[in-house]
């Protein structure tokens, strides 16, 4: 047996967080991603590079249920990951990781519906109950609308043109699990007033998604400026993201935010000159991106 499967990476644009609590989200699949090749040998294992993969024992669970969803012996999977997308920052790498093992795997190229039902389950080794956007943007490797459910509802969206974006980021990787438990206890102490802060973020969303297909950069600019406000309130971002969104709006940006659990993890911003803006970043210190979303990418 040797097989190799690939899958991009994500970043949400508008709605993270209040997308877990019914709301709706815009993501995108990146062009940057991870490969699995799966071979046959003392099993069940992941090989990777990257130290902190090879010590996180949550992708041999991975593995694992990976096998029992397709009828494998895990006993016999041995995965090998080689993986362009960095840990921690909220770029979907463990989505990313579940979808190109499952196209490795699988006998037959899956169904779009089937590979995101099982996409999101295996995520859950993971992140426990997480929305499934994630896996849905590594399946999809392109923009869209997603409403969590039973099952999701996932719209593909079409920008108007391709989105110039910058992602950055620091050295210290966040804790998704901290940002989103968080929000829950405060959510619970004081539902009425969360639940009309994650109504104002999805009119923004629907704002948002309205400028990114008619083409109207600036608006989808300030959309990623209002969302950014909001997940302050929500009480998810961190004095570095704060910090990192303001360096990118003084080096130009036409918008900035967060980008996924938030917490110092990675964050985006809409330029029309990304490569002055990554520059000026770079110059500051960050880690530094630049990518053009919006077009659908090879499987």
């Amino acid at each position: 047996m040797r097989a190799t499967g690939r899958a991009g990476g994500k970043v949400i644009l508008l709605g993270e967080h209040a997308v877990v609590y019914g709301r709706p989200a815009v993501a995108t699949g990146l062009p940057i991603g991870l490969e699995v090749e799966a071979t046959e040998g003392d099993g069940p294992a992941v090989v990777s590079d990257d130290p902190a993969l090879a010590a996180d024992p949550r992708p041999r669970e991975l593995v694992v249920q990976l096998a029992s969803l397709l009828g494998l012996d895990a006993s016999r999977i041995v995965l090998r990951v080689r993986s362009d997308l960095p840990a921690g920052r909220g770029l979907g790498s463990s989505a990313a990781l579940a979808v190109a093992a499952l196209r490795a795997l699988a006998p037959t190229r899956l169904d779009r519906s089937t590979e995101l039902d099982a996409g999101r389950r295996l995520e859950a080794v993971f992140h426990g109950t997480p929305s499934g956007i994630d896996p849905a943007a590594a399946a999809l490797g392109t923009c869209f609308r997603f409403v969590r459910g039973e099952p999701p509802s996932v719209t593909p969206l079409h920008p108007a043109q391709p989105l110039p974006l910058v992602v950055a980021f620091g050295d210290r990787p966040r804790s998704t699990g901290a940002a989103v438990g968080g929000l829950r206890a405060r959510w619970e102490a004081d539902r009425p007033r969360y639940e009309a802060l994650f109504d104002a973020v999805a009119a923004v969303v629907e704002r948002g998604a309205r400028a990114m297909v008619a083409g109207d950069l600036p608006a989808l600019g300030r959309a990623f400026d209002d969302n950014q406000a909001l997940l302050e309130t929500l009480g998810v971002s961190s004095e570095e993201t704060v910090a990192l969104v303001a360096a990118a709006r003084r080096a130009g940006a036409l918008g900035a935010k967060l980008t996924g659990g938030g917490a110092a993890g990675a964050v985006i911003a809409l330029a029309s000159d990304p490569d002055a803006v990554a520059a000026r970043l770079r110059a500051d210190g960050w880690t530094v991106l630049v990518t053009r979303v919006g077009a659908a990418q090879a499987r």
